[in-house]
């Protein structure tokens, strides 16, 4: 993955968003976690592909695996996104 941002939430994980390992043209997240000796975690650090990942946010919603509170922190935030176009 060619990584074009990045959000550490600790020293060993972070989220990064990127070109896809398997095509440049394609866009992909992935959940990286690394190892205490800074090496990459290649078994818990999977990388999706960005068109499956909206699926999967969709269908989590759509079949009700978030809570009412998690849902209103999605919509303030992409209030807020909507409001800055």
């Amino acid at each position: 993955m060619d990584v074009k941002d990045k959000f550490s939430t600790s020293n060993f994980h972070s989220v990064e968003w990127g070109e896809a390992t398997w095509n440049d043209k394609e866009k992909s997240v992935r959940n990286r976690y690394d190892t205490v000796q800074g090496k990459f975690n290649k078994a818990g650090s999977s990388e999706i592909p960005w068109k499956d990942f909206k699926i999967i946010i969709r269908e989590s919603i759509s079949r009700n695996h978030f809570d009412n509170k998690e849902l209103g922190e999605f919509l303030d935030e992409i209030s807020t996104k909507l409001k800055k176009i």
